[in-house]
C-alpha cells in the first residue's frame, strides 16, 4: 500500500472514532454493553493491523532514510544542486514527521481502547440463560457474536460489584489518539494535576539488570578474534560457562557491561497519558457539578467573589486585546483595579476588604485541593483496590483495567501511594457518594499484600476481595464492616480471612504456609 494512502486511511479512521459519541448511560443493559464492547474491540483489531503495517514499513524510525540524502562528501557543488538537495531533504523530513505522528496517534488510540475494554470487562459478568455458564474478564471476548459456547444467544449481564472499574473515564479517553488536543483543553490547575498524575504512574523500580554485553575472545582458524555479544541477565548464571558452551572451551571474557532497566508502575508512556487524562477529566466534570454548592456553604459572601471573578475575566480580556509592548500582567492589574473601582469593591485605601480577601484565599485553596487531590485519590484507590483483590498471576497474565501494570512493586514504587488528604476524602463521600475511605499508612497496607503473595507463591490458595478487605482491617485500621462495604463482600467472609488462619489448607504446601504465617 502506498504510504500516503496508508496515512490518509489511518487519519480518516481515527477522525471517524473522534466523531463517535461514547455514552455509558445504559451500560447495564446487555444490548448496550455489547454494542460498546464490540465497537471498541472492532476498532482495536483495525488499529492493531494499522500499527503492524506501519512498523513493517519502518514508521518506528522514519528519519533514518533522511541520512542517505545531503551534501556530497567531497567536491564542488552547483547552486542548483544545493537547491535540489534542500528541497528533497525538506520533502523527506515532512514525510518522516507525518509517519511519526500517525504512528504515535495509532499507539495512543490503542492504549485508550485497551483501558476502556479492560474497565468494561471488570464491570460485567455475562451469564447464559440456557446453560448458566458465566463469562468474566477477558472471557467476555469469546462472546463477540453474542453467542454462548452452547450455541444459545440468550445472555444476561450482571454487574460485578467486586470488580475494579471506573466506566465514567471512558468518554474522556483519547480513543482517537488526540491526546495532545485533550491536553491543550485542560485548565492550568488541571494541567498541573495531569503532570502530578503522570509522575505517580512513572514511579520507577530500582534498576534491575536485564541484559549483559560482553567482549569475548574466540579462537577461530588458528587466530584469536574479538566479538561483542549480548545475553539475558540471570542472577544465578555463570557467564563464563555460558560463553564457553556457545563459543567453545577456548572462549574468554575480556569485558562485561550490565544494562539496567527501571520499569514504571504503568510501564507504557501512552497508557500513562491516557489514564491520567481520563481520570482528570472525569474528576473535573464531577467537581464542576458540586463546586458551586460547596463554595456557597464555605464562603462568607459568594456574590462578592463572583463580582471579583467577573472583573478579573474582563481585565484579562482587555489586556490580551491591547498590543502596546507592555507586560500583559501589568496591563491586567491596571484594568482590574479600574473594574473593581467601578463595581465598588475597593475601600478608601484602594484595597480589597479583608473578608473578600479571605474568601478568595479559601476559594483558591479549595479548588487546588479538589482539582489536584480528587483525581489522585481516584486512581490510587483503584490501583490499591486492584492490587489487594487480585493475585500476582492474574495481574501478570491479564492487563485488566490498567494495561502494562507491574504485577508487583518494590519499596521505591510503593512510595507513590501517599496517604489521601482527609478533607478531600470527606468531600468525596459527602458530594460524590463514592465508596472510598481514608487509609492511614497506605504504602504499608500494600507492602503487606505483596509480602503475603510472596509467601503464598506456589501454593494453590484463592486470593480475592475478602482477603484484601482483611488486610485493610489488619494493616489499615478500618473496621470489618467498612472494609467489607468497600470491597462489596460479606463481613463474615472478611472475619474468616484472618491473616493468621486465612483459608483451610488443602495441601501439604498450604499447611506449611499456615505454619509460616503463624510465626
Amino acid at each position: 500500500m502506498n504510504e500516503s494512502v496508508l496515512i490518509g486511511r489511518s487519519e480518516r479512521f481515527l477522525d471517524q472514532i473522534k466523531r463517535k459519541q461514547i455514552s455509558i448511560d445504559n451500560i447495564q443493559e446487555t444490548e448496550e454493553f455489547f454494542k460498546l464492547y464490540n465497537y471498541l474491540k472492532s476498532n482495536m483489531n483495525t488499529l492493531q493491523d494499522m500499527r503492524e503495517n506501519m512498523e513493517m514499513k519502518g514508521y518506528t524510525a522514519p528519519y533514518r532514510s533522511i541520512n542517505k540524502y545531503g551534501r556530497p562528501p567531497s567536491g564542488e557543488m552547483k547552486a542548483e544542486d544545493m537547491y535540489d538537495i534542500s528541497r528533497h531533504s525538506q520533502y523527506f523530513r515532512m514525510n518522516a514527521a507525518a509517519k511519526k505522528n500517525i504512528l504515535d496517534r495509532v499507539k495512543s488510540a490503542m492504549s485508550s481502547h485497551r483501558i476502556a475494554i479492560g474497565h468494561l470487562e471488570e464491570f460485567a459478568t455475562i451469564e447464559c440463560e440456557s446453560c448458566h455458564h458465566k463469562y468474566r474478564g477477558h472471557e467476555i471476548s469469546e462472546l463477540s457474536q453474542k453467542k454462548c459456547e452452547c450455541g444459545e444467544t440468550d445472555l444476561k449481564l450482571h454487574v460485578n460489584h467486586q470488580g475494579v472499574y471506573r466506566l465514567e473515564i471512558i468518554p474522556f479517553l483519547p480513543l482517537s489518539g488526540d491526546y495532545m488536543v485533550k491536553l491543550s483543553q485542560l485548565s492550568p490547575i488541571s494541567r498541573k494535576a495531569f503532570r502530578s498524575m503522570v509522575r505517580i504512574l512513572k514511579q520507577e523500580k530500582r534498576g534491575i539488570v536485564k541484559t549483559v554485553s560482553l567482549v569475548i575472545k574466540v579462537l577461530e582458524d588458528g587466530r584469536w578474534v574479538r566479538k561483542r555479544v549480548t545475553i539475558d541477565a540471570d542472577e544465578e548464571a555463570n557467564y563464563e560457562k555460558e560463553i564457553r558452551k556457545q563459543y567453545g572451551p577456548n572462549a574468554r571474557i575480556e569485558l562485561m557491561q550490565f544494562h539496567r532497566k527501571k520499569p514504571s508502575i504503568i510501564n507504557d508512556k501512552q497508557v500513562q497519558t491516557a489514564l491520567s487524562l481520563g481520570y482528570i477529566k472525569h474528576a473535573e466534570n464531577q467537581i464542576l457539578q458540586f463546586l458551586p454548592d460547596l463554595l456557597e456553604e464555605s464562603l462568607h459572601d459568594k456574590k462578592q467573589v463572583k463580582i471579583y471573578q467577573d472583573a478579573l475575566n474582563t481585565a484579562l480580556k482587555k489586556a490580551n486585546k491591547l498590543d502596546t509592548g507592555e507586560d500583559p500582567e501589568i496591563l491586567k492589574k491596571i484594568f482590574l483595579k479600574q473594574e473593581l473601582e467601578e463595581k465598588g469593591l475597593l475601600d478608601n485605601t484602594g484595597a480589597l476588604p479583608e473578608s473578600l480577601k479571605n474568601d478568595l484565599d479559601l476559594k483558591e485553596k479549595t479548588e487546588k485541593c479538589l482539582f489536584q487531590e480528587i483525581p489522585r485519590i481516584y486512581i490510587l484507590w483503584d490501583l490499591i483496590h486492584y492490587y489487594l483483590t487480585t493475585s500476582y498471576d492474574r495481574r501478570n497474565k491479564y492487563s485488566g483495567p490498567f494495561p502494562y501494570l507491574r504485577p508487583g512493586l518494590d519499596s521505591n514504587q510503593i512510595k507513590a501511594f501517599q496517604d489521601f488528604q482527609v478533607e478531600a476524602v470527606k468531600i468525596i463521600q459527602e458530594y460524590l457518594k463514592e465508596k472510598i475511605e481514608y487509609i492511614p499508612h497506605m504504602a504499608r497496607v500494600l507492602s503487606s499484600k505483596f509480602a503475603i503473595e510472596k509467601k503464598m507463591k506456589g501454593l494453590h490458595m484463592p486470593m480475592g476481595p475478602a482477603l484484601g478487605a482483611a488486610i485493610l482491617v489488619g494493616k489499615g485500621g478500618l473496621s470489618v464492616e467498612n472494609a467489607a462495604l468497600m470491597f462489596s463482600v460479606d463481613p463474615e467472609d472478611v472475619k474468616k480471612e484472618n491473616l493468621s488462619t486465612l483459608q483451610k489448607p488443602v495441601s501439604t504446601k498450604a499447611k506449611r504456609f499456615m505454619e509460616m504465617m503463624k510465626k
